[in-house]
């Protein structure tokens, strides 16, 4: 009877080991593992005359092959059960479930690095819409910087939806604390992957730089975000400056260009938003711009400040010094000496060098 139902067992656990997930041959041998030890535990009662406290003792120390010798089985019948349910049966489910967890644990490990996971971080940061061009370098230097600064949202964990990466983000990613959902953002499970509704900032790119096209999908994926619930920012590449009203309309916190050569107004973006906006100023000349101005003038920086403001003729921002090396934001009361000033200026209030001097010379 013993040997029929040992078989049955067996039957059983090669059934689980061809059709199951580690995880679930686990539970299932667990499950034999646990009727194996009752049945040993039954056997010590019925044939050794046990008490239940000590025929579970003598089970849990000879499956585990502890085997104190204070009890031990004596008679034929006890001893034959022992062999046939434990040193047979149990003790071999024993390692294999032993095995299976480790398994399962590198299964995890392997869907974690190639992207093929569900995470559930929360107030994390997600890029989806990842284009070809932004490659390991483009992210790896915009999340270093990222981590090298000390604002607030530095340290986030980051996620990054794509199907460019597909044999897994490297390692020098990971080491900034970025994980990968290796799915495309047309599946419909690819932000329930990400967890974006407990997500802290959103990053929507471009899918192409230079296409119009690329605006119409982000700004489908800004509406649907919304339409999901999602309340935390959203910040949005857009190409034509044309539909950055669009986009706010459908949710959109922060609208920027797609700069692939400077990922780090990616993230000023995401460190200081609303910054991008300052940023760009320096990229065109609509509205305001950066002007150069040839000054030659030797005072304290705040000085500058001071009479530049004071006269609406814009915001000083750097001067570059006698030597040729340009000093962002100095010292408000260092003494400088300049060879020229950089000033944010409104474009109905454009001088010229002469006339800046002019007013920086002025007693």
């Amino acid at each position: 009877m013993a040997l029929g139902l040992l078989k049955i067992i067996f039957k059983s656990h090669e059934h689980i080991i061809r059709d199951s997930s580690a995880k679930a041959q686990a539970i299932k041998l667990l499950t034999i593992l646990f009727l194996l030890l009752a049945l040993h535990a039954g056997a010590m009662i019925y044939f050794e005359q046990l008490p239940i406290g000590d025929a579970i003792w003598l089970t849990m120390t000879s499956a585990t092959t502890v085997g104190y010798g204070d009890l031990s089985a004596q008679t034929a019948a006890g001893r034959i059960a022992t062999i046939i349910l434990l040193y047979i049966g149990g003790i071999a489910i024993l390692a294999q479930v032993a095995a299976l967890y480790f398994e399962h644990r590198q299964e995890i490990r392997n869907r974690m690095l190639k992207g093929d996971w569900s995470w559930t971080m929360n107030n994390h940061i997600v890029f989806i819409n990842s284009p070809l061009e932004m490659d390991e370098e483009y992210f790896y230097h915009a999340i270093l910087g990222l981590r090298q600064s000390n604002a607030n949202h530095s340290k986030l964990p980051i996620i990054i939806v794509s199907d460019n990466f597909k044999d897994g983000i490297p390692d020098r990613l990971r080491n900034l604390e970025v994980v990968h959902v290796n799915r495309s953002i047309a599946d419909q499970d690819a932000f329930e992957a990400a967890n974006v509704l407990a997500a802290n900032t959103i990053v929507i790119l471009s899918r192409d730089r230079l296409d119009a096209i690329s605006d119409s999908i982000n700004f489908d994926q800004v509406y649907r975000l919304r339409e999901m619930g999602f309340t935390g920012r959203i910040i949005v590449e857009a190409v034509k400056d044309e539909n950055r009203t669009r986009l706010k309309k459908a949710g959109a916190d922060n609208i920027l260009r797609p700069i692939r050569t400077y990922p780090e107004l990616l993230m000023r973006t995401i460190l200081a938003p609303g910054s991008e906006q300052v940023i760009e100023t320096l990229f065109d000349s609509v509205g305001e711009e950066c002007i150069r101005y040839e000054v030659n003038i030797e005072c304290e920086w705040i000085d500058i400040i001071q009479k530049i403001t004071s006269h609406d003729l814009g915001i000083p921002i750097a001067y570059e010094d006698l030597q040729g090396e340009v000093i962002n934001n100095p010292s408000s009361h260092s003494r400088i000496s300049t060879h020229a000033i950089f000033v944010i200026v409104n474009k109905d209030e454009m001088k010229t060098s002469q006339e800046i001097e002019i007013v920086l010379k002025a007693v």
